[in-house]
C-alpha cells in the first residue's frame, strides 16, 4: 500500500468523521420526522446531576439526539434497508419485506404474555354495566396476508391470540370472532399496519352479523381519494422501493340521508366534525383523515339509522369504521382509553347506551397499557 494511498484514506476517513460531526453543529435540529412519522430527540443542556448523577442520564439522552438529528438520517436509513435487502435479508428495522417485489411490509407480531389480564379487563367491564358488551380481535396482517411473508419469518400472528382471548371471556361477554372476516387482496394497506376502507367494510359486516343480525349495505362504489399514502410500517422500514398505497372513502359525508353529524372532543371540548378529513391528506400522516386523527372521544348521530346507541372501546382502526357504524346506529360514541378518563360504568349510565363493543387491533390489544381503565 503506497504512502500516497494511505494518506488519502486518511484524509477521507478524517473529513467522514469531523464533516459529519461539523454538519451536527452546524445544521439547525429537526422537530419532526416525516419519514418516521415521529418527533425527534432534541438538544438538552448538561446539568451537574445529569451529568454526575447516578444515572448519568446526560450521555443516554445525548446519544438519542445524535442518533436523531445525525445528517441525512433518512437517506442513511433508506440506505440501511437497500443495502439488507441486496444482501439477502428479509428484514429491517422489525419489518419484513414480503409479497411480490417486496411490496408489502409487515411490523413484527408478538404474542403478549399477559393475554388473561387483558381478557379479564374486558370481563371487568361486562360485570359492570347492564347492556350488552361485545368483545373482538382484529388478526394481524401477518395472519391475514401470512402467503405474503417471507419464508420462515418467526414474529407473526399465528391466530392463538384469538383463539385463547375467546377461550378467557366470562358470561358477561359476547366474543366476536374475525379470524376469517377479513379477505382479498385490498384489506390492509401494504405500507402501514391498518385496515383498508374495504378491510374495514368486511370488518363491518362480520361486527353487525353478529351484534344485529343485519347491516346496510352500500349501493355505491369507494371513492379514490389519494394515491400517495406511505404508512408508519413504511417509516420504520426505510424501504424506499416500495410504491405508495391508495386510500378511499365510501360511505358519502353526512350518511346516506346527508343528516348524520359528527361531533369531535380532541381536547374535552366540542366542536364540529368530518367523517373524512381531505387536509390531512397534505401530511405524512393521511390516515388522520379519518375522523380528524386521533382522540379522547367522538360522537356520531343518525337521526335516520335504526339501530339505538353504540359505544365502541377502540384503537384507531375504528377511525375508518365508523362511518360504516353510523349507518346502523342513531349514535355511535368512539371512546379511546389512551386520551379518555372517563368512567366507562358512568358513561353508559349517562349518555343511555345500548350496546359495548370492545374493539382492538390484534397488536394494539397486545401492548395498549391502558386496559385496566376498562374497568372503571
Amino acid at each position: 500500500m503506497s504512502k500516497k494511498y494511505t494518506t488519502f484514506i486518511t484524509v477521507l476517513f478524517c473529513l467522514f468523521i469531523f464533516g459529519f460531526g461539523l454538519a451536527l453543529l452546524i445544521l439547525p435540529d429537526r422537530e419532526f420526522s416525516e419519514q418516521e412519522n415521529r418527533y425527534l430527540t432534541q438538544f438538552e443542556a448538561p446539568t451537574l446531576d445529569s451529568v454526575f448523577g447516578e444515572n448519568g442520564q446526560f450521555m443516554v439522552d445525548f446519544e438519542k439526539y445524535v442518533n436523531d438529528q445525525f445528517p441525512l438520517r433518512d437517506q442513511w436509513i433508506q440506505l440501511k434497508a437497500w443495502s439488507e435487502r441486496l444482501s439477502g435479508k428479509q428484514e429491517n428495522n422489525k419489518v419484513y419485506f414480503g409479497g411480490e417485489g417486496q411490496q408489502t411490509l409487515f411490523a413484527q407480531y408478538t404474542k403478549p404474555s399477559d393475554l388473561e389480564q387483558r381478557v379479564d379487563y374486558v370481563n371487568q367491564l361486562g360485570a359492570n354495566v347492564d347492556v350488552p358488551v361485545y368483545f373482538a380481535l382484529i388478526p394481524d396482517k401477518t395472519w391475514v396476508w401470512a402467503d405474503r411473508l417471507p419464508t420462515g419469518a418467526p414474529l407473526v400472528d399465528d391466530g392463538s391470540t384469538i383463539r385463547d382471548a375467546q377461550g378467557l371471556v366470562s358470561e358477561d361477554v359476547t366474543f366476536i370472532d374475525l379470524t376469517d372476516a377479513l379477505q382479498g387482496d385490498d384489506v390492509f394497506y401494504r405500507t402501514d399496519h391498518h385496515w383498508t376502507t374495504m378491510g374495514a367494510c368486511q370488518g363491518y359486516w362480520a361486527l353487525m352479523s353478529a351484534m344485529n343480525g343485519s347491516c346496510t349495505i352500500l349501493e355505491s362504489e369507494p371513492t379514490l381519494v389519494s394515491d400517495t399514502f406511505y404508512g408508519t410500517t413504511w417509516s420504520s422500514s426505510g424501504a424506499g422501493w416500495v410504491r405508495p398505497d391508495e386510500m378511499y372513502t365510501w360511505v358519502p359525508e353526512g350518511g346516506l340521508t346527508g343528516n348524520t353529524t359528527v361531533t369531535r372532543y380532541p381536547s374535552g371540548q366540542p366542536e364540529e366534525g368530518t367523517f373524512y378529513d381531505l387536509s390531512k391528506l397534505e401530511v405524512k400522516d393521511k390516515y388522520s383523515m379519518f375522523l380528524g386523527g386521533n382522540q379522547g372521544l367522538c360522537v356520531i348521530k343518525n337521526p335516520d339509522a335504526q339501530g339505538g346507541k353504540l359505544l365502541v372501546i377502540r384503537d384507531s382502526y375504528a377511525d375508518s369504521l365508523a362511518p360504516f357504524l353510523s349507518l346502523d346506529y342513531q349514535e355511535v360514541h368512539l371512546f379511546d382509553l389512551r386520551y379518555n378518563l372517563m368512567s366507562l360504568k358512568q358513561y353508559v349510565v349517562d349518555n343511555d347506551i345500548d350496546q359495548v363493543l370492545v374493539l382492538y387491533s390484534n397488536s394494539n390489544f397486545s401492548t395498549d397499557s391502558n386496559l385496566a381503565l376498562l374497568g372503571m
